[in-house]
């Protein structure tokens, strides 16, 4: 089943009902005693950041220039939940891409490690979605349920106005003495930011994390290794698992087109639409988007992954690329 079957996501019971700006997710306090205690890990040199719960685990997939800080203040609203969160690669805490390590290679090491921690569902945000498409399509039933937030994949439909900004980051790594030019003038493209620009609080919050991006990867060849060759999005039809796709009312044209691309090509494709809120709705209205994300995950819950927790992933069944 795909497409936008059911129309603008349901809010119930602590959802949508609260005004834009309550920002209860990426800013404020987290969830006092009911949150299990964050621990560190490192999965090969990606750091990792986890916290234990009673149901099973969720592997969180940040966007570009964020990290893994962006998600403990919204694992308040699963709070039974098993939760961890990687830095990408040149993100956070993580080493950059090694010599010969592509996408390919990446998105089995994710999938290893994953099993190995008990993961059961994946939840990644924009360009975390390029990375979760390629685990999903070298590894289709490793896992009960996927996530796709704001998603795109390797090949699709681009904005015009993203590309310009990422030239213009490019000449200004050039010529900046720091790295604050780099995140004001990332954060003014409005396709991408502006609906969470509305939202104070979360801003501010957000601005402090991508503030700490390093931007090396912008030396050299750096991301086309993660964003070539064209993803076939079709193979997603190897995919049983439930598959939410989740957009804002205000999403990007281009983020759009890939959503409902992703969302027909996977037999249990759903696509939602959150009211109110543009490309990055996950943080810019988390109670309500993980009202939507949490009853994804608890129907996900009942079968069980084929492979075994603790399973050995050293390679996926089908190439990533077209050819």
């Amino acid at each position: 089943m795909s497409g936008d079957r059911s129309g603008p996501a349901s809010t119930g019971n602590g959802g949508g009902n609260h005004p834009a700006g309550t920002e209860d997710g990426l800013a404020g306090d987290g969830a006092g005693g009911r949150d299990a205690p964050a621990t560190t890990d490192d999965w090969d040199g990606l750091a990792v950041t986890a916290r234990q719960g009673r149901d099973a685990g969720v592997l969180w997939l940040h966007g570009y220039t964020m990290s893994s800080a962006i998600w403990p203040r919204l694992w308040r609203h699963l709070p039974d939940r098993g939760h961890v969160a990687v830095d990408l690669p040149w993100h956070g805490r993580s080493r950059p891409l090694r010599a010969g390590e592509d996408r390919a290679a990446l998105a089995d090491l994710l999938v290893d490690r994953a099993l190995k921690a008990g993961v059961r569902h994946i939840v990644a945000l924009s360009f975390g979605t390029v990375l979760a498409l390629e685990m999903a399509l070298r590894h289709p039933g490793a896992f009960g349920s996927w996530t796709l937030a704001a998603p795109s994949y390797a090949g699709g439909p681009q904005e015009r106005a993203i590309e310009r900004h990422y030239l213009d980051l490019a000449l200004l790594r050039r010529n900046a003495g720091s790295d604050a030019p780099m995140t004001a003038l990332w954060m003014s493209c409005r396709p991408i930011f502006g609906g969470i620009a509305a939202r104070p609080t979360a801003h501010s919050a957000l601005a402090d994390v991508i503030g700490r991006h390093a931007w090396d990867e912008l030396d050299g060849i750096g991301m086309r290794r993660l964003l070539e060759p064209r993803q076939p999005v079709t193979r997603l039809s190897a995919v049983a698992a439930p598959f939410l796709v989740l957009v804002g009312d205000g999403e990007i044209p281009a983020h759009r087109a890939c959503a409902e691309t992703i969302a027909a090509a996977a037999p249990g494709g759903l696509l939602r639409t959150l009211p109110g809120t543009g490309h990055l709705a996950l943080l810019e209205e988390p109670r309500a988007a993980l009202e939507i994300v949490g009853a994804h995950l608890a129907g996900a819950d009942p079968g069980r992954s084929p492979y075994p927790a603790g399973a050995e992933i050293s390679g996926g069944g089908e190439p990533s690329g077209d050819g």
